[in-house]
Parts: C-alpha cells; sequence; structure tokens
C-alpha cells in the first residue's frame, strides 16, 4: 500500500508535488488556530460567566442588606422602641422588592446559552426556598426578643449561603486574576459578612438602648460582636491591599476610601461602647442609636458598590482582552494562509519555468544540437543546474578532436617514455629529445629536472659523507660528556649528603637554642613575678604604715581623753565629797528637828550612803583611767617602734624591688639574646635545608643530564648508520664519473677539514 502511494506520487507533476507540501503543512497550523482560538473562547465563556452571576448577585446583595436592617428594627420594636415599626415596615417592603426581582432575573434568559439564568446557575431551587422562608419570617410580629433576632440571623445566614452558591456557580471563586479574584472575595464574602456583625451589634445594640437595661450575658454578646469586627476588619483590609498590589489602577479607584470607612467603622465600635457598656448611657434613643448604625452600614454598602463596579469592569476588560486575541489571531492566521498561498505560486511558477527550459535543452541535445544554451533566471539549486548544463556542453564541444590529432599526440607520448625509461632504473645520465611538437616542452621540462636531480644526488652524497664523519665525532665526545655528567653527578650527591648532616646538626643546635630561649623566658616571668611581688610588698607595707600611724593617732587621742575623763573624775569626787559634808548636815539638822525630821533624816543618811558609793566608784574608775593611761603610753612606744620597723622593711623591699628590676632587664635581654639565636639557627637549619634539597634536585638532574648524553650519543651513533644507509642508497644512482669523483673527493676534504677544525678547538678548549 505504501509502494502505490509512493508511485502515485511519483505520477503526479511538479506543480502538484509542490502544491501538496503547504497543504499539508497547513493541517497542524489550522488545528492550532483552532485550538488557541477554542482556549480563548473558553476563557471568553468563562469571564461572561461570571458577569451573568454579577448581573444574578446585584438584586441578591441588596435583599441581604435590607434583611440586615429588618433585623436590626425588628429586634429595636420588640424591646419598646415604637419609633422603629414604620422603618422596620420599609425594610421588609425592600427585600419583597429585592427578592421579586431577584425572581425576574432566574426566569431572564442568559445572554449566549439559551437557557434562563437560574438554569445557567442551578439557583432556582435554591432561591424558591430563600422566598418562602423570608414569607415565614417576616411573619412573625411578636415574640422574645432575642429569639426573633436569632431567627432572623438564620434567614440572613441563609441569604448569605445563597449568595455562596450562586458565586460558586458563576466561576467567581475560580476567578484566576488576583485582583478581580480578591474584589469577588470583598464583594461575596468579605463585606458582606461585615455587614452582618455590624448589623449584629447595631441591632442588638439598639434592643438594648431601647429596653434601658443590660444583662451579664448580653454584655458578653456585645464584646464578642466587636472583637469580630476587628477581625474581619483585618480580613477586608488584607484583601484590599492584595487586590490594590496586584493592580495599580485600583489604588487611585479607591484612594482614601478604605482608610476613611475604616476609622468610621472603629469610630462605630467606639461609640457601642461607651453607649451600651456604660450604665449611665442607657438612657438614650434605641433607635438613634440603630440609625446610628445604619448611617455606616449605608456607606459601606456604596463601597460595595464601588467595588462591584469595578470588578465588572476587570471582567469587561478581560472579554475584550480574549476576544481581541482570538480574532486577531484569525486575522494573522488568514494573513499568513494568503501570504503562504502567494509565495507558494511564486516558487511554483520559477522552479516550473526553470526546469521546462532545462527539459527542452536536454532534448535537443538528445537531437545532436549542441549548440543550444539555457537562459539562467535564479541562482537556487536550479540556476546551477543551469549553468552546469551550459558549461558542459562547452566543455563537450571543446573537446571534440579529430582522430590524427590524437594519434600524433600519443605517438609523442610512447616516444618521450621511451626516452625517459631508464631514469627509473637511476640512470640520471637519459636526456629526452626537445622537438616542437605537443610533448616538446614536455621533454625540455623533464632534462630541467633530471640536471637538477643530479645535483641534488650529489649534494647528498657530499651531506652523508659529512654528516657520517661528524657524527662519529659527536658520538665519542657525547659519551666522554656522559662520563664527566656520571662523575659529577656522584661528587653532588656526597655533598648532598654532607649537608643533610649539617642541616641536622643545625637543627639540633636550633632546638637546644629554642630550649634556651624557654628557659629565659621563664626566668624574665619568674623575675616579673618577684618584682610584682615586691612591688605589692611595698604597697602593702606602705599601708601597713599608713594604719599604724592612723593607730598611733588615735592611741594619742585615746590617752588625751583619758586625761579628760581624769579630770571629771576628779571633779566628781569634789562632788562626792561635798554630797557626804552635805548629808552629815543634814542628819546634824534632822536629829536636832527631832521627831519631825526623822524622814528627812532617813533621806540625808540615804545620799550619804550613795555619797558614799559613788566615791568607792570615782575611785576604782581613776585606777582604770590610770592603767589605760599606762597601756596608751606603752601602745604609743610600741606604735612608735612599728613605724620604724615599717620605714625599714619599706626601704628593704624597694631595694629588693631594683635588684629585682635589675634581674628582669637582664634576664629580658638574655631571652632577647637566646631568642636571636635561635632564630637564627631556624633559619640557617631552612637554608641548610633548602641547600640540601635543591643539592638532591641538582643530583637528579646530573643524572637525567648524564642519561640524555647517553642517549643522545646513542642518537648520533644511529645517525652515523642512517648517514651510511643514505650514502648506500644515493650510490645506486648513476651519474656522470667526472661529476662523482670531483664530489667525493670534495667531500672527503670538507669531512677531513671539518674534523681538524673540531679537534683544534677541542684542544684550545
Amino acid at each position: 500500500m505504501m509502494q502505490l502511494n509512493f508511485n502515485a506520487l511519483n505520477n503526479l507533476k511538479i506543480q502538484w508535488k509542490l502544491l501538496l507540501i503547504p497543504a499539508v503543512m497547513a493541517i497542524p497550523i489550522a488545528y492550532t488556530i483552532y485550538a488557541y482560538s477554542k482556549d480563548k473562547s473558553g476563557q471568553i465563556e468563562f469571564s461572561a460567566k461570571e458577569q451573568i452571576g454579577m448581573d444574578y448577585l446585584a438584586s441578591v446583595r441588596n435583599a441581604h442588606f435590607n434583611m440586615l436592617r429588618y433585623r436590626g428594627l425588628t429586634n429595636a420594636m420588640l424591646r419598646g422602641a415604637s419609633a422603629a415599626q414604620g422603618p422596620r415596615t420599609e425594610a421588609m417592603a425592600a427585600v419583597d422588592k429585592d427578592l421579586a426581582a431577584t425572581e425576574a432575573i432566574d426566569g431572564r434568559e442568559a445572554p449566549g446559552y439559551g437557557r434562563n439564568y437560574g438554569a445557567v446557575l442551578e439557583a432556582t431551587s435554591a432561591l424558591k426556598g430563600l422566598q418562602q422562608k423570608w414569607s415565614q419570617m417576616k411573619s412573625r410580629n411578636t415574640g422574645n426578643p432575642a429569639d426573633v433576632f436569632n431567627e432572623n440571623s438564620q434567614m440572613i445566614q441563609t441569604t448569605a449561603d445563597f449568595i455562596r452558591l450562586v458565586t460558586d456557580k458563576s466561576n467567581l471563586t475560580l476567578d484566576p486574576d488576583e485582583d478581580s479574584y480578591y474584589l469577588m472575595d470583598l464583594s461575596s464574602f468579605q463585606m458582606p459578612e461585615l455587614f452582618d456583625t455590624i448589623s449584629q451589634l447595631g441591632g442588638y445594640g439598639g434592643g438594648i438602648v431601647a429596653a434601658k437595661a443590660l444583662t451579664a450575658e448580653e454584655r458578653a454578646q456585645i464584646g464578642f460582636l466587636q472583637r469580630e469586627i476587628e477581625g474581619r476588619l483585618t480580613n477586608f483590609k488584607n484583601a484590599f491591599d492584595k487586590s490594590q498590589n496586584y493592580n495599580p489602577v485600583l489604588r487611585e479607584s479607591f484612594a482614601g476610601k478604605i482608610d476613611v470607612e475604616l476609622r468610621e467603622i472603629r469610630d462605630f465600635n467606639a461609640f457601642a461602647s461607651s453607649q451600651l457598656l456604660t450604665p449611665s448611657a442607657l438612657s438614650g434613643d434605641g433607635v438613634q442609636f440603630f440609625n446610628r448604625n445604619t448611617q455606616l452600614t449605608d456607606r459601606l454598602r456604596t463601597l460595595e458598590e464601588s467595588v462591584t463596579t469595578e470588578l465588572d469592569k476587570l471582567l469587561d476588560k478581560r472579554i475584550d482582552k480574549f476576544t481581541g486575541e482570538r480574532n486577531f489571531s484569525w486575522m494573522v492566521s488568514l494573513i499568513g494562509l494568503l501570504l503562504a498561498g502567494i509565495v507558494t505560486w511564486l516558487v511554483t511558477r520559477a522552479i516550473l519555468g526553470q526546469t521546462e527550459q532545462i527539459t527542452g535543452l536536454i532534448v535537443e541535445v538528445e537531437k545532436g544540437n549542441f549548440d543550444k544554451r539555457i537562459p539562467v533566471q535564479s541562482t537556487d539549486e536550479l540556476g546551477r543546474t543551469a549553468k552546469a548544463f551550459n558549461s558542459m556542453l562547452d566543455n563537450t564541444k571543446g573537446l571534440m578532436q579529430s582522430r590524427d590529432e590524437r594519434d600524433r599526440i600519443q605517438s609523442s607520448i610512447m616516444k618521450l617514455l621511451d626516452e625517459v625509461a631508464n631514469v627509473a632504473d637511476g640512470d640520471l645520465t637519459a636526456e629526452a629529445e626537445v622537438t616542437e611538437d605537443m610533448t616538446g616542452a614536455i621533454a625540455d621540462a623533464f632534462n630541467f629536472m633530471i640536471v637538477n636531480l643530479r645535483e641534488l644526488i650529489g649534494k647528498v652524497k657530499d651531506v652523508s659523507y659529512q654528516l657520517n664523519a661528524t657524527t662519529t665525532d659527536s658520538a665519542q665526545h657525547s659519551e666522554r660528556l656522559a662520563q664527566g655528567s656520571q662523575e659529577q653527578s656522584e661528587r653532588i650527591t656526597q655533598t648532598s649528603t654532607a649537608l643533610t648532616e649539617m642541616s641536622a646538626q643545625i637543627v639540633r643546635v636550633s632546638q637546644s637554642a629554642e630550649s634556651s630561649a624557654q628557659v629565659a623566658e621563664q626566668s624574665l616571668s619568674t623575675a616579673r613575678k618577684g618584682s610584682e611581688a615586691v612591688q605589692n610588698t611595698v604597697h602593702g607595707m606602705n599601708r601597713i604604715q599608713e594604719q599604724v600611724q592612723e593607730t598611733s593617732r588615735r592611741i594619742r587621742q585615746l590617752g588625751e581623753r583619758s586625761q579628760e575623763i581624769e579630770e571629771i573624775v576628779r571633779l566628781i569626787e569634789e562632788i562626792t565629797d561635798r554630797t557626804g559634808v552635805l548629808a552629815l548636815n543634814a542628819s546634824i539638822q534632822a536629829s536636832a528637828a527631832g521627831e519631825y525630821g526623822h524622814g528627812f533624816g532617813v533621806v540625808a543618811n540615804e545620799v550619804e550612803h550613795l555619797a558614799t558609793r559613788s566615791a568607792e566608784a570615782t575611785k576604782r574608775i581613776s585606777s582604770l583611767i590610770r592603767a589605760i593611761q599606762s597601756g596608751t603610753g606603752e601602745a604609743i612606744v610600741a606604735m612608735d617602734e612599728v613605724k620604724r620597723e615599717v620605714v625599714n622593711g619599706v626601704v628593704i623591699a624597694n631595694s629588693a624591688g631594683a635588684s629585682l628590676h635589675e634581674i628582669e632587664s637582664v634576664s629580658g635581654q638574655l631571652a632577647n639574646l637566646v631568642r636571636s639565636i635561635s632564630h637564627a639557627t631556624q633559619q640557617q637549619a631552612r637554608g641548610s635545608e633548602a641547600l640540601s634539597n635543591t643539592m638532591g634536585q641538582l643530583a637528579q638532574l646530573t643524572n637525567q643530564t648524564t642519561t640524555g648524553v647517553m642517549q643522545s650519543a646513542l642518537t648520533v651513533r644511529n645517525l652515523a648508520s642512517l648517514a651510511d644507509d643514505l650514502r648506500s642508497s644515493v650510490s645506486s644512482f648513476k651519474v656522470a664519473e667526472n661529476e662523482d669523483s670531483l664530489n667525493a673527493s670534495g667531500t672527503l676534504g670538507g669531512a677531513q677539514g671539518s674534523l681538524m677544525a673540531q679537534a683544534a678547538a677541542r684542544n684550545n678548549r
């Protein structure tokens, strides 16, 4: 089957074969264009479905927002705020209107799908459930406020789930671009959740203000909602930052808005704390509190609409981009196919024109017409083929000659071959006859070559004689040189051994010097420590001297104080004596007074007894003071003696310190000298080691030189042998006898002259 297909291709004309090539190549190109267009169409359809979801969610978001208002107003109304009744009814009507609008768009045909929105997004059944639940919810006008609030919260959560369902089914959660993805996250998830939390705080707080009461459970719930708001604000801010970082244009669109709204939300959080958590603030109006909350959510609702608007713009821009890329690919493909067709037609036309001319020429040559030529129309392979055909015909026509001319040329060539045949056997005396025919120039060139070859053979013989003589002398000289190198190598080896022993001795001296340096360093260290100890001793004795002087001064002060005490004791003795005299006089007066002076007499006796005890104590104190004065004097004398001994010790210690300082100086100089000696010996050791290594290397080089010289001698002898072979080879050539003898004598004379010159040069050396 494959063979039949090839035969069919062979039977096709060239123009159809050339057209078949672009036709086959167009198949993968067409498939690539189709795949690319399909991919772009899929991306367009993907983004268009996102737009369908955005259109569908517009009324759902309105319903969600109005449900938040309805919940807060219902809670305030049930807690006693009658002013909330009217706004509550308006909010309920708004929810009804929004759900009706959602139902209308659910049944409308989606552009490009042929089905309604609900069928495309698979949201019809969920919408009916949402409407049914709302119908049941809005009829609740009475009941426990907390229960009704929770039921409304469940209704709001159902609406949020419905928003998530539509978001998932419309590809919004799968958005490929970061900027549009985070805007989708804000509009479908972050902002509804933030609205719900702020609305819960507003509705919950409005009911508390309306009821004028705050329980512990309600306080905890308020704190939880405020913390929840702060957490959602962080997520809200992060999503905005990520979308703006990916698309700087969004930063310009929301310039300053985000920070303002964040500040408003935190202000409301602080306002709620001041209104709800302060007992004195619960006297306000619950509707006013909720209205403050409504104003904030209205601002955020405006921001949400800005976000959805920017998201719509990004989706429109993306669809336009994909549509433009798809249309551009189609346009480029069509232009490419058109250009390919034009190029194929031009190439086919050029090839067919040249091939038809070549075919016509071949037909003419087949008929015997060698005068026709092909006009060359290009420089490609066909053009070069046509040019080659023309050249071939020119050469063929020029080579067509008569048989007689070929015979003459052949006869001249055979004659020339006979004349030069002996040259192949080495006969260089043969010469060819120079004639005027075609081979005359060849014969003349051959004769010139024979003459040059004779001269060359003669020179080769001369050189071979000279080379033989020279190589013989060089071989002898090389042998003598090798013998001398070997003797020099042995002497160098002996010198290297001696240097190695000397290096080892220097290393031992260096080690001894290093040990001496260490001992000198230890002596220096010991002297420094001794000097430091003496200095410390001198400082200690100076401190002792100062302490002794201070102690002596204090003892002298103690002696002086004992003198003062002694004077006081004498004063006390005088007072005691006078007291005794007064007591005696009192006793006499009491005796004179009789019975009335008995009590006074008793007192006088006690005073006399006290005076007596005071006198005895004063005597003991006096004796103690004298003992202290005696001890103080002895201590002063002893301290003066100690002071003198300390001074003498300081002098001796200073003298010892000076001696140790001199020892330290001498030890330092000794250590430096020993270190210098050690350093010098180490350098000598390294130098001798390096010299030993150098001598070893020199010995190796000498051995290598000896080996090289011996190899050179062997090479020279081989060269002499080759010269003999060369002389034997060229001797087979036959030249004129006079030239041969002349060359031989010249060669021998030249060789002898060379040998004599070399011998004279060696004698001179």
